[in-house]
């Protein structure tokens, strides 16, 4: 009998390109395909609006099905109503017992930065606050002078801020789709009330900005994507140099960054790459599994890691739904394989008869 695995994401488009190639690796499986949103199932009779993959026309279909047994969750949460009762679905969803999520997730920053601060890949991670108010940050930005600020649930660069206290004052950098956006407050006040009124919109944690500029001036950071095979086991699946532009604050593709090979990188520029290789092996080889015991079950992650201009490497972020621009911009011969991944793990899956599970929570 043929397995069903559903794509879940907040909006789901039939164009997809991921989502299509996913599709079309599906022809050789025995596994149903569905495409659908928390917002089509009705908790109450347990079906769902969305699509299905017809193999026969090779098409997505709209059509009304069961829960699939198994669910790859794609879905990014914003602040809106929609989102929050979608959160409250998937929650409701990861609590059936005959539900398998491929990934169950991983909590907010804060959460992550405690738990791992006690592990042995904490000399990785930089030291985090979570920030209480304005007089808080102001002064964590006298002690380190150079900061930046993030919100513990934010994605995709959203809302970070970049803090210099400079003798003019304090000036307060972020990215906004038009560009860097500055703001100088000559007023510690001033500066007070501003923080406040953030940290009623979001909660956020600081850290000391670490330094890493190419010659242009240009941050960068190492990407690496991580993901189960068809055996369970974690790899490496692709790895890349993101660079932002000149002066930028963030090295996020959605805001202007490039991927560049890793490999060309390392011919490019001067470093310890021997030393930051064994660093790098060691974390990749032990991060994944310190993560799923300390969490949940998690089927693919995305690792940011800065290079700081005296070869110290440290963590990021981590997110356990990544995008795989990364493997379009790079790595094309191997999109069938990045393809198939979530089919694979879902054969596996199926494959284990697994009574515990850990489901994650939000």
């Amino acid at each position: 009998m043929n397995q069903s695995l559903g794509i879940m994401t907040l909006n789901p488009q039939v164009t997809n390109s991921y989502f299509l190639g996913i599709a079309k690796q599906s022809l050789s499986y025995p596994i149903d395909l569905y495409l659908f949103s928390p917002k089509g199932i009705s908790p109450l009779n347990e079906t769902v609006d969305g699509f299905y993959f017809n193999k026969e026309s090779q098409s997505w279909e709209n059509e009304a099905f069961e829960i699939p047994e198994y669910i790859y969750d794609r879905t990014y949460y914003q602040k809106d109503i929609q989102s929050q009762q979608a959160k409250a679905v998937v929650q409701w969803l990861k609590n059936q017992r005959h539900i398998r999520f491929l990934g169950y997730g991983l909590p907010n920053k804060w959460h992550l930065y405690e738990k791992l601060k006690k592990t042995p890949i904490s000399p990785f991670i930089p030291e985090t606050y979570l920030l209480t108010d304005g007089n808080h940050l102001l002064n964590l930005l006298t002690e380190h002078k150079d900061i930046i600020i993030k919100p513990v649930d934010g994605a995709h660069g959203f809302a970070i801020y970049h803090l210099v206290e400079s003798r003019g004052g304090i000036v307060v950098r972020t990215t906004k789709k038009e560009g860097i956006m500055e703001q100088s407050f000559q007023r510690k006040e001033i500066f007070i009330k501003w923080v406040n009124r953030i940290l009623q919109q979001h909660t956020f944690i600081c850290q000391k900005r670490i330094l890493n500029l190419t010659k242009e001036e240009a941050p960068f950071d190492l990407r690496i994507l991580l993901n189960k095979n068809a055996h369970g086991e974690w790899r490496e699946f692709q790895r890349a140099i993101r660079v932002g532009e000149p002066q930028a604050i963030l090295t996020n593709i959605s805001m202007g960054a490039a991927y560049k090979s890793y490999s060309d990188w390392k011919t490019l520029h001067d470093s310890s790459w021997d030393y930051i290789e064994e660093e790098l092996t060691d974390i990749m080889q032990e991060m994944p599994l310190i993560l799923e015991e300390h969490f949940s079950a998690l089927f693919e992650i995305g690792v940011d890691i800065m290079i700081a201009e005296d070869q110290s490497l440290w963590i990021l972020d981590m997110n356990s739904k990544p995008g795989h621009k990364v493997v379009d911009a790079l790595g094309q011969e191997k999109l069938p394989s990045l393809y198939k991944a979530p089919l694979d793990y879902c054969e596996f899956l199926a494959s284990q008869s697994l009574t515990s599970l850990r489901r994650g929570d939000f």
